[in-house]
């Protein structure tokens, strides 16, 4: 593939998706709020406003970054890119597309069986649907291919 990222991005990926995935699951779980108000107590002024605006941001860019991570992963060149590792990357993808189709049709009937998805529901979804292609991406690509490189070593 020509536009593939030179390998340092690899580890700079490795680095900002973890710390934007927890960075945004504290903030939904409302760590980050009881965080603001211990470190700077209750805010009197407009319903706590400042709060709600450093949530904002925080969620905002923890999930960028998070995507930003995962993108960084899966389109960074390999240390010996060849013509394995590529067909092994577009293998990868094929198969999570699949798995993503997979889970978007048992959802959809998830959801018009038992109950009628609110507004959280729906974004739940679409953020999980975009989560479910990259991580099954990045697990079987890698997975596949230090599979093989182990096996190949033994023989």
């Amino acid at each position: 593939m020509k536009y593939l990222l030179p390998y340092r991005f690899k580890k700079i990926g490795v680095f900002i998706a973890p710390i934007g995935f927890i960075l945004w699951f504290c903030m939904q779980r409302g760590f980050i709020t009881k965080l603001f108000i211990f470190l700077f107590g209750e805010s009197n002024n407009q319903s706590n406003f400042p709060y709600h605006i450093a949530n904002v941001c925080i969620a905002i860019i923890s999930f960028f970054s998070f995507l930003a991570g995962m993108y960084f992963i899966s389109f960074s060149k390999e240390k010996v890119e060849d013509e394995m590792i590529q067909k092994t990357r577009l293998d990868s993808f094929q198969f999570a597309a699949l798995m993503q189709f997979f889970f978007i049709i048992i959802s959809f009937l998830f959801m018009v069986l038992y109950r009628e998805p609110t507004n959280a529901g729906l974004m739940l979804f679409f953020i999980s649907t975009l989560f479910i292609f990259w991580l099954c991406f990045i697990g079987r690509f890698n997975y596949i291919l230090h599979f093989k490189i182990i096996r190949l070593s033994r023989s």
